[in-house]
C-alpha cells in the first residue's frame, strides 16, 4: 500500500512537470519554469527512487493496478487544468492567448498550496513511523515553488480572487481523489 501510495505521489509529480513543459512558449521560455519543470522531474524519480525502501512487487510504471485512487488519480491535474481554462474563459473573459499562461500560474498556486499541505503532513507520518522513506528536500522545493506562484498571482490583475477560485476548484478535484483512495482502503 505505502508504496503504491509513493508510486500515485510520483505520477502527480511526473504529470505536473509535464504540464509546466506543455505551458512553456516554443522559444520564450523562462528560465524559471524550466527550473520548476525539471525539480517536478526529479521529485517524481526522487518518489520512484523511494519505492525501493519498501519492501514490495516492483512498481515499473504509473498503470492504473499500481496507483491508489483510481481513475482520480489519472485525471486530478488534466480536470483541474480543463475546469481552470474553462472558468478564465468563461466566467473572467479572459482573451484566449492569456487563459494558458494564466492557467499555468493559478493551476500550479492551487497544487502547490496542497503540495505543501499534504507533503507537510506525509513527512510527520514518516518520521513517527521512523521510516527510512523521505520528503524533506521535495518539502523545500515545493515551498520555493508555492512562493514563486504567490509572486506572480500578485502581479495579476484579481489574480487573488482568480486563486481562491481555482484553490475551490482543486478542493473538489482533491476530496474526490481522497475519497478514491480511502474507498481502496478501506
Amino acid at each position: 500500500m505505502h508504496a503504491k501510495w509513493l508510486n500515485t505521489l510520483s505520477y502527480l509529480e511526473n504529470c505536473g512537470a509535464r504540464k509546466i513543459a506543455a505551458c512553456e512558449h516554443p522559444t520564450l521560455v523562462k528560465e524559471e519554469m524550466l527550473k520548476h519543470a525539471s525539480e517536478e522531474f526529479r521529485h517524481a524519480f526522487h518518489l520512484k527512487k523511494q519505492i525501493e525502501r519498501i519492501p514490495s512487487l516492483s512498481l515499473d510504471d504509473y498503470s492504473i493496478h499500481n496507483l491508489l485512487g483510481d481513475y482520480a488519480s489519472l485525471h486530478y491535474l488534466h480536470a483541474l487544468d480543463i475546469k481552470t481554462c474553462r472558468y478564465l474563459s468563461e466566467e473572467v473573459k479572459l482573451q484566449k492567448n492569456k487563459v494558458k499562461e494564466t492557467a499555468y500560474l493559478l493551476v500550479t498556486y492551487a497544487i502547490e498550496l496542497r503540495a505543501d499541505e499534504l507533503y507537510r503532513i506525509y513527512d510527520e507520518v514518516l518520521k513517527t513511523a521512523n521510516t527510512k522513506v523521505t520528503v524533506k528536500s521535495i518539502l523545500l522545493e515545493e515551498k520555493e515553488h508555492l512562493n514563486e506562484m504567490i509572486l506572480g498571482i500578485s502581479l495579476l490583475e484579481n489574480g487573488q480572487l482568480y486563486a481562491e477560485e481555482v484553490c475551490l476548484i482543486e478542493g473538489g478535484l482533491c476530496r474526490k481523489w481522497l475519497n478514491s483512495i480511502s474507498s481502496l482502503i478501506i
